[in-house]
């Protein structure tokens, strides 16, 4: 498998879509989502639905009567071209979030072939992340791609639970727009999320609610996701 999928005429980085998928994959957080128990989203590859996100939260079970919250999200998808599979990807995390800031997580992940393990631990003043046998130390509160909260885009810095590096972004609020959200027209605040990587826009309802997100592959491709 080259670094390129070939489509047609054009060729597709793989690891531009998983970089787009980042914070897909990941958990559900804080108290966003407390009368919720998943949210549901249908995947695209321009027009071509690739694959459905769903994400449940619930109460950690080694803090029962607290607040805590223990997630566990899954991603699998393929990239089929004619007759054969040409990108896979898959992947698993368990995190615990006690309040705001990421205590705990384990989570792998097979990149087209390419295998990676993720285990942070918080310890006193920071968090140990321990990636494929390396190991760095992060500040206390560490966030990750929390899109279902929208506390996270004030956050400079997000880990990527993938590699297990601590990521720079910079968000800036671009406007209001009219969305289509399950058959319905909803006035929506959009967002620009950058990365030295990614160019994400998300979008949510005036009370916070996530409804969608749309991001560039870097082949002029868009990987768009629609709440369901």
């Amino acid at each position: 498998m080259t670094e390129h999928l070939l489509t047609g005429s054009r060729t597709l980085r793989p690891r531009r879509i998983t970089a787009a998928l980042l914070g897909l994959l990941l958990p559900l957080t804080r108290d966003a989502l407390a009368a919720t128990d998943a949210l549901r989203f249908r995947v695209f590859l321009d027009q071509d639905p690739i694959v459905e996100h769903s994400f449940q939260v619930g109460p950690a079970q080694d803090r029962p009567g607290q607040n805590g919250k223990q997630v566990i999200s899954h991603a699998s998808f393929d990239v089929n071209l004619l007759f054969f599979t040409a990108y896979r990807y898959r992947h698993e995390s368990r995190e615990e979030w006690p309040g705001g800031c990421l205590e705990r997580i384990r989570a792998s992940t097979d990149d087209n072939g390419i295998a990676y393990t993720v285990a942070g631990d918080k310890q006193a003043d920071t968090l140990t992340i321990r990636t494929n046998g390396e190991t760095r130390r992060l500040p206390q509160c560490v966030s990750i791609f929390s899109y279902w909260d929208r506390h996270f885009l004030k956050r400079p810095h997000l880990l990527n639970p993938q590699t297990g590096e601590l990521v720079d972004v910079k968000v800036t609020a671009a406007g209001t727009e009219r969305r289509i959200v399950q058959g319905r027209a909803i006035e929506a605040e959009r967002y620009r999320l950058r990365t030295d990587k990614l160019d994400i826009s998300l979008w949510y309802t005036p009370d916070g609610r996530w409804i969608g997100l749309e991001s560039g592959t870097g082949e002029g491709r868009t990987l768009r996701y629609e709440r369901i």
